[in-house]
């Protein structure tokens, strides 16, 4: 029986591990949202319980302890947990079961009981849900679509929560839907709750219409030694529905036990780029006369016919999309952009070349799993500082023996610009690119196949150093970085900064900005 996982590495090597384990009739899709977040602090494994996304199911599917026993092999040696609904059950049986295994246990929405009894009443009626087990099994399409509303019931967010789940696309397999309640409705906690000795957070959704949030209150009775939280105003979905808050919760809490050290300055900060490349989306192309070299040669690296789908990656106004397409047979491309301002750009100018503009990060591509042939990317992936994370992106969206041509930039790049300022004052004026011994790493933590790595080296020359300057601000790529200063730089520092560059100017007068290119072939085993 095989049980689908997928690691996704914190760009931090010491973070520490995060099992998150997702619902009913649902896939470990349900937490792709949250991820760019909870990437920056902890190493993620997300798993498909059996019967469920690309999982296979057990013989008996109605046995926690089957699921327990099927995930385990795929499980760190220890890690936090956090489940959601029959997540949090199934999870909470694995820290009574292997303490040793449990550094917290973080449950959402999440009872000891599904189904309610004499002696826990803040759970869901059995002639609800006796009711509800017939209609899966009867009409399981009708049964589907009452679960969704009863997962939406009460949250003010319903409707943007009703476009998110049809985003994520999770696709439930019927025919293992009853097996599935079977299990929730077997599922007792009440006595292992009290056996855990690990620390334990219990959150539920003050709207809830599946799990009430008077469980929190017979928690707090029962398991003193708990933590219990109501989100107001929200139901079933609550995670979903306000995951910037729901990221901060949990690493508030992971924060306060210990397992997460202090906030790490943000060095590239994604907003500031996609607002930097949006503004500069009209004049890009008139100064982007590298851009545009790099582009074409990094194009030579292509077959002459490509398999598909193809992604350009970081596709800016468009440039290489009619090379890519001139290459296909037919199959589809698809352009992905972090700036809405660049790819307006590129949509207006190539409709008819491309099939798809999407705007995304690379380092949270809303793309599927094997569903890309070709990827090309040229000078975007410098702006990614999750090395690990964009690796595993990669990864995940090329098919099986997928290949990826990439053009980023070395931290040599601009390094007479870097020195000329070093002399001026001590903040960060230049953008900062990674060492390739942690692109290396990451490549090879991603399992990806490192083919070729090529370096060139391209010289721009200019007259005056105002004509760089002005050319980074025209394509968007001014310095972005953290640590930089802020406010407008005055006169007599910009004065000291010409003066430093003019050390420079070669014999011919002119001044020299140095970038180091690299040119990386990627393959999927």
């Amino acid at each position: 029986m095989a049980i689908y996982r997928e690691h996704l590495a914190s760009y931090r090597k010491n973070a520490p591990e995060l099992v998150l384990l997702h619902g009913w009739a649902s896939d470990s899709s349900i937490w792709r949202p949250q991820l760019a977040t909870l990437r920056r602090d902890f190493h993620i494994t997300l798993i498909d319980l059996p019967a469920c996304g690309r999982s296979d199911a057990l013989a008996d599917g109605s046995d926690p302890d089957a699921y327990v026993d099927a995930l385990l092999p795929l499980l760190p040696a220890q890690a936090i947990y956090c489940g959601w609904s029959l997540g949090g059950m199934l999870a909470t049986r694995l820290a009574v079961r292997f303490p040793e295994r449990v550094q917290a246990l973080i449950c959402l929405a999440s009872n000891a009981v599904f189904v309610a009894d004499a002696d826990w009443s803040a759970a869901m009626p059995s002639q609800d849900f006796e009711h509800f087990s017939r209609l899966v099994a009867n009409k399981p399409r009708a049964g589907l679509r009452r679960f969704e509303l009863l997962q939406l019931h009460g949250d003010s967010l319903a409707h943007l929560l009703s476009v998110q789940l049809e985003q994520i696309s999770i696709e439930p397999r019927q025919e293992h839907l009853s097996s599935g309640l079977s299990c929730l409705q077997g599922i007792d906690n009440r006595q292992a709750l009290a056996k855990l000795h690990c620390p334990c957070l219990h959150v539920f959704g003050e709207e809830d219409a599946l799990v009430p949030a008077a469980a929190a209150a017979e928690f707090a009775r029962r398991y003193p030694a708990h933590t219990e939280q109501t989100i107001a105003g929200r139901g079933h979905l609550f995670f979903l529905a306000d995951e910037g808050d729901f990221c901060a919760l949990l690493l508030s809490y992971c924060r306060s036990l210990g397992f997460v050290a202090d906030d790490v300055p943000v060095v590239l900060n994604k907003s500031d780029i996609g607002r930097s490349f949006s503004r500069a989306a009209e004049s890009y192309d008139g100064a982007a006369l590298l851009q545009r070299r790099v582009a074409d040669r990094l194009v030579e690296y292509l077959s002459e016919r490509l398999g598909g789908p193809v992604l350009d990656l970081g596709c800016g106004t468009g440039y290489g999309l009619p090379a890519l397409q001139s290459r296909m047979q037919g199959k589809p491309l698809v352009a992905v952009d972090l700036a809405q301002g660049m790819l307006r750009q590129a949509a207006d100018r190539y409709s008819d070349v491309a099939d798809y503009f999407v705007c995304g990060d690379a380092e949270d591509l809303p793309l599927a799993n094997n569903s890309i042939e070709t990827l090309f990317s040229s000078l975007a992936l410098q702006w990614c500082e999750n090395l690990p994370g964009l690796m595993f992106e990669i990864e995940r969206v090329l098919k099986p023996g997928g290949h990826a041509r990439i053009a980023t930039l070395g931290p040599d790049t601009l390094h007479e610009l870097r020195s000329a300022w070093a002399k001026v004052d001590s903040y960060v004026h230049v953008n900062q690119f990674a060492e390739r011994s942690a692109l290396e790493e990451a490549i090879e933590g991603a399992g990806l196949v490192l083919e070729h790595w090529d370096e060139a080296t391209e010289v721009m020359f200019y007259e005056r150093l105002s004509e760089l300057t002005g050319e980074l601000k025209n394509i968007g790529a001014h310095n972005v970085n953290g640590g930089r200063r802020g406010g407008l730089t005055g006169r007599q520092r910009l004065q000291a900064l010409v003066r430093h560059y003019e050390g420079f100017r070669d014999v011919r007068q002119k001044l020299p900005a140095s970038y180091q290119l690299w040119y990386i072939s990627l393959a999927k085993k």
